[in-house]
């Protein structure tokens, strides 16, 4: 997991480090298969398939990154105010929350994508805009059973207002909560960006996993190191996420962390 999501971080911050190749260099032999001077071979343009992937990985992380930064914003200004105000602020939020989980990410972002372009920072703001809402209800949620805990009333007892008692005495018991749903939401992100750029609607200036495999589709039967190489780095990448996603919400329940050690 942890090389997994290392190289990932290498590939995203300096992909200059692992691929040296220009991704978008036409120079080689077109459907060159994998070895020697390309490690993974290249595609139909005779472009480096390693360099595309390394460079992928970057679009992949940007876009995820910024996506969850949205997300993260957005949920936890929603699920502070709903945990905190309650009432009809509470309702109102948690019903908005439900009528974004009721239309699918992916529809959603193609409509938005749709009318306002595509581009890299148009696809981050769209995932970000619909992955916002399990972040909101697990911070809501944690917001509402401290709330009523013997030194929140204390606190407000003394004069405090809500907006001081949330912030100072609340929200620091809350927020680790969302720390296990992050990897999760850039689980989430990273693939739907992936489904994107494989539907033609991604950053087509960047190379990117999706896109690759948008590319490769004409020529499964005769290079399918073309399929196999974003295929492979996407689902390690899911798959490494998850783990740590697990693993982080292991660390923050001693209930899940006890069954962990006894199985």
């Amino acid at each position: 997991m942890l090389i997994v999501l290392g190289a990932l971080l290498i590939a995203g911050l300096l992909p200059g480090l692992l691929a040296q190749q220009d991704p978008w260099r036409t120079g080689g032999p077109a459907l060159a298969a994998p070895g020697g001077e390309y490690l993974l071979g290249t595609d139909q343009l005779g472009r480096d398939v390693w360099s595309r992937l390394v460079h992928g990985a970057r679009t992949s992380l940007l876009v995820g990154g910024l996506a969850t930064l949205i997300a993260l914003l957005l949920g936890g200004l929603f699920g502070l105010l709903a945990g905190t105000l309650g009432g009809w602020v509470d309702e109102l939020l948690m019903r908005l929350a439900e009528l974004v989980d009721t239309v699918p990410g992916l529809l959603l972002a193609l409509l938005v994508i749709t009318l306002i372009g595509a581009g890299i920072w148009q696809v981050a703001l769209v995932i970000g805009l619909t992955g916002w809402t399990g972040l909101a209800r697990v911070l809501r949620s944690r917001m509402v059973s401290i709330r009523e805990e013997e030194f929140v009333v204390g606190a407000r007892a003394l004069g405090m207002s809500e907006a001081r008692v949330a912030l100072k005495h609340m929200l620091p018991l809350a927020w680790p909560a969302l720390l296990a749903l992050l990897p999760f939401r850039l689980e989430g992100a990273i693939l739907l960006e992936a489904s994107l750029s494989f539907l033609g609607l991604g950053d087509v200036s960047r190379p990117s996993w999706g896109g690759m495999l948008q590319d490769a589709q004409p020529y499964l039967r005769q290079a399918w190191w073309l399929v196999a190489a974003p295929g492979a780095a996407l689902s390690l990448t899911l798959f490494a996420l998850s783990l740590l996603s697990d693993h982080l919400q292991r660390l923050g329940n001693p209930k899940l962390r006890l069954q962990g050690k006894t199985s």
